[in-house]
């Protein structure tokens, strides 16, 4: 199991790598391939369009095949479709990017199932941490574009290739563990009442959530650069400065834990992250635009494993074949906030406008948090009840 943890973290930290280059990678693409801002936003619509299959497929192979196994193909894609990025052939690279995405799809619910399940009486806490090494891969990705565009006998598809072999390499270590198993047997274990309204409402808060973490990562390096005026160092420093702060948080996110709770964790850190959008937006000069950035990250980092953890902790052991539809959920807000922004942005010819979507979005994040809160409530109180008349049917049977 320690070996399986281990293996799982690091293969987590690709996934990093994987979700969040295509962020860095967007100026350079945009001037390859002469895209407005419309043509760049349907790049995230590839890739998060493919994490979406990729996700919804895991869910019913879940039900067949080993995680393991499932994780295995998903590391494999994703090598596949970095190979096509790589590419000169815009098409063969687009579709690279859709083919990377539908990869991560598949292996990312599978690993966080089978985590959540080894660990069952601490899941928020170890999926923070989890997804701390989510946050490493997200940090090293614009360090290794930045070093890859600046040696020119390496260069992007170098380094792509690179990544794709140690992907490669990575598919064939992670090791198999008895959770990375669901049976029809769990499957057919009834979902306590309530449960598929608290699913549903889980969701479109992640929807929402992923959306506005990719709208910021993704089209934070063109901020940085058209409107700030940011040379290439620079902007990768301040995504760096996104991804830092992000880490930080989830790194702290198990002692927070211990003392407020989840649900005033997520009020807390929504409150963060949309006071720092704000900020971020109307503030002009470069520490002011540090300092916001650094604040949306922070706020934006227990979000998404803590929701996951408050559903799977409620799901009665069908994390496998149930959080596939969380991630699939992800994809699709991954793909539409950042092409929204994009388009927002080429008809209004402000992508601080286009940007601003992210404050509205926030808003939707907070309605969607305090009805899932509801649901919790409401689901642990059945719970509850269950537990208490069970024995008192008990004796009176055997009265």
């Amino acid at each position: 199991m320690k070996r399986f943890l281990i293996t799982a973290h690091f293969v987590f930290a690709l996934v990093g790598i994987a979700m969040t280059m295509l962020g860095p990678l967007l100026p350079s693409l945009t001037q390859r391939w002469n895209l407005g801002d419309r043509q760049a936003g349907g790049l995230f619509l590839a890739q998060f369009f493919g994490g979406f299959a990729g996700a919804i497929l895991s869910t019913r192979l879940a039900k067949s095949y080993s995680l393991h196994g499932i994780t295995r193909a998903g590391l494999l894609l994703t090598a596949l479709g970095c190979l096509g990025l790589a590419t000169p052939w815009s098409v063969v690279a687009v579709s690279g990017i859709a083919l990377y995405g539908f990869g991560m799809g598949l292996c990312t619910p599978s690993i966080t199932a089978a985590v959540s399940e080894a660990a069952p009486d601490h899941r928020a806490s170890i999926l923070n941490v989890l997804n701390f090494a989510w946050a490493l891969g997200a940090i090293a990705a614009p360090i290794l574009i930045l070093a890859a565009l600046q040696r020119t006998s390496f260069q992007v598809p170098g380094m792509l290739v690179a990544f794709a072999a140690v992907l490669t390499v990575s598919a064939f270590v992670i090791p198999k563990v008895s959770v990375s198993s669901f049976s029809v047997q769990s499957g057919s274990v009834k979902l306590p009442p309530g449960m598929m309204k608290l699913i549903v409402t889980c969701g479109a808060f992640i929807f929402i959530y992923v959306g506005i973490e990719n709208g910021v990562a993704g089209w934070l390096p063109t901020l940085a650069t058209r409107v700030h005026g940011f040379g290439l160092r620079s902007g990768a420093l301040l995504q760096d400065t996104f991804w830092t702060t992000f880490l930080l948080g989830r790194f702290c996110a198990p002692a927070f834990l211990e003392w407020i709770g989840e649900r005033l964790l997520l009020t807390v850190s929504i409150s963060v992250a949309s006071a720092a959008t704000v900020a971020m937006l109307l503030l002009g000069t470069p520490v002011g635009l540090f300092i916001s950035v650094a604040g949306v990250g922070a706020g934006c980092a227990a979000i998404f494993p803590t929701a996951i953890a408050m559903l799977s902790q409620r799901l009665s052991g069908q994390s496998g074949s149930r959080l596939g539809f969380m991630f699939a959920s992800a994809g699709l807000g991954a793909a539409a906030l950042p092409f929204c922004i994009g388009s927002l942005s080429a008809a209004s010819q402000s992508l601080r406008l286009g940007m601003s979507l992210l404050v509205i979005a926030e808003a939707g994040l907070f309605a969607a948090h305090f009805l899932m809160s509801h649901y919790v409530a409401a689901s642990d109180k059945s719970l509850a009840d269950a537990a208490t008349k069970a024995p008192m049917a008990n004796r009176a049977a055997a009265g």
